[in-house]
């Protein structure tokens, strides 16, 4: 970082001669970001033809060709195209894409919660159907549990452990004992802000899916034409044939999943790189090397995408004109966005009165398109909002309580012990001891009298300490 902007920086901070230190702010921020995002719409774009020139399942998703040859119009429009172009449309259109895109997630999201619980299930009756064994020692697992659990001191490792053999241990309590755990957590967030609350129970409706997403079924038929077959499955009396056949039917469509959450998540990248570019590009004043250089690589790359080619090489030689740009430039963007919410919460009346309050709100969006959530609303208020009170935590608890007991009713008792894991896998850890967590090891193990359930727990919990 240059010498002055540390020095606007630290006279910002102490609300100093903010008249004349906002705009330099402001203009080296803006001119950072673009650059940086230019690089990072490189590399995705590259990543994402590589995908392409490999095939697979990226080539019969239609809905993923269209909405990348809508991108490819607005890199054209908004980077190649000498002409004047409306970036204020450009942005518009991929505002929409971007929307588009994280509804999209929000169902291939919800069938892979789906797909978890039932992997859960479908694992624990692989014993009794195929009559292989697997060797338990309940005792000897309980202790070597324990052992894994907290032979680290780190607080947030050991918690993380809990949470993770929860989630596998044979789930053995009952519906009002599930339901009290739902109750203590929430309680927890008493007092904080509504939005944590809010989180907290979006996040335990979508991991258990006890609310469809608008698309749910249509979008991606495919995946979720095996969802429903496994909603009809009796997990009782399943025979070794129709077990095998499900198990490759779920094998496929996993991975077939995967992949198409993969290249999600890739075009995400791109949009939310193109979108940060279009919104600095009318305050930027940004034209060194890496900026030219990566700019002609997304010509190239676009181009190549547009004709079916193969990626040029004078692409990949380029490579080394932008090597280590992005990471510097990211250590810059790291403290200029530090200083941004206090700017925007304490200094609004100085950014009205020199009339920067487009590019204010532009560094605002920005800062939110890089950050480590994707799919982040852009229009969500960072300042806090009010606390929740005892109304507020038993009103959203009811609302849980009422969906799980909805969910239990309709659903095996196979399903809605997995839905309670995949649960708990998410929950924060609410053992009061240490003994408390050791007799809830022993109490789910003992008290699991179904031989297939408790071998198949046995080598999923085995294989996890293995990896430690």
């Amino acid at each position: 970082m240059k010498t002055e902007d540390r020095k606007v920086l630290k006279e910002i901070k102490r609300h100093q001669e903010l008249e004349t230190n906002l705009p330099v702010y402001g203009n080296a921020y803006i001119n950072s970001v673009y650059e940086y995002n230019l690089i990072r719409l490189v590399l995705n774009y590259y990543t994402l033809k590589e995908v392409f020139d490999e095939g697979g399942t990226i080539h019969s998703d239609n809905l993923m060709v269209d909405t990348l040859e809508k991108i490819h119009t607005i890199i054209f429009e908004a980077l190649m195209n000498n002409n004047d172009t409306d970036i204020a449309d450009c942005i518009e259109r991929l505002d929409a894409i971007r929307n588009e895109l994280t509804d999209r997630m929000v169902v291939l999201t919800a069938y892979t919660d789906a797909l978890q619980i039932y992997e859960y299930v479908l694992n624990r009756v692989e014993y009794g159907i195929t009559n292989a064994t697997y060797d338990v020692d309940v005792d000897k697992l309980s202790e070597r549990l324990f052992k894994y659990i907290f032979n680290d001191n780190d607080k947030m490792v050991i918690n993380s452990k809990i949470q993770m053999v929860t989630a596998q241990l044979p789930v053995r309590m009952t519906k009002s004992k599930f339901f009290d755990y739902i109750n203590e957590t929430l309680n927890i967030y008493k007092s904080s802000d509504k939005s944590s609350v809010d989180s907290f129970v979006d996040m335990v409706i979508s991991t258990a899916v006890l609310e469809k997403p608008k698309g749910f079924g249509d979008i991606y038929p495919e995946i979720y034409k095996l969802i429903e077959q496994l909603e009809d499955t009796d997990f009782k009396n399943l025979d070794a044939d129709f077990y095998k056949a499900v198990m490759e039917q779920f094998s496929m469509t996993t991975v077939h999943l995967t992949d198409i959450v993969s290249n999600h998540l890739i075009l995400m990248e791109i949009v939310n790189a193109l979108y940060s570019i279009l919104l600095a590009f009318p305050y930027q004043r940004n034209e060194n090397e890496p900026c030219t250089v990566a700019i002609s690589m997304i010509s190239s790359l676009h181009d190549a995408y547009i004709s079916n080619g193969e990626i040029p090489t004078e692409v990949d030689e380029q490579f080394e004109k932008i090597e280590g740009v992005q990471e510097q430039l990211s250590e810059d963007i790291l403290q200029f966005e530090g200083a941004l919410q206090d700017v925007l919460e304490d200094a609004g009346d100085e950014i009205s009165w020199i009339m920067a309050d487009e590019i204010f709100s532009r560094l605002d969006k920005i800062s939110k398109l890089m950050s480590n959530s994707l799919f982040i609303d852009l229009d969500e208020d960072n300042i806090e909002g009010d606390n929740a009170d005892s109304d507020y935590i038993s009103e959203k608890r009811d609302r849980l309580v009422a969906a799980f007991t909805t969910f239990f009713e309709s659903h095996k008792r196979e399903v809605n012990r997995a839905v309670m894991g995949a649960v708990f896998s998410n929950m924060p850890v609410l053992f009061n001891s240490i003994q408390e967590i050791k007799d809830y090891i022993e109490y789910s193990l003992n008290h699991c009298n179904n031989d297939s359930e408790l071998m198949a727990c046995a080598k999923i919990l085995d294989e996890m300490m293995a990896e430690e």
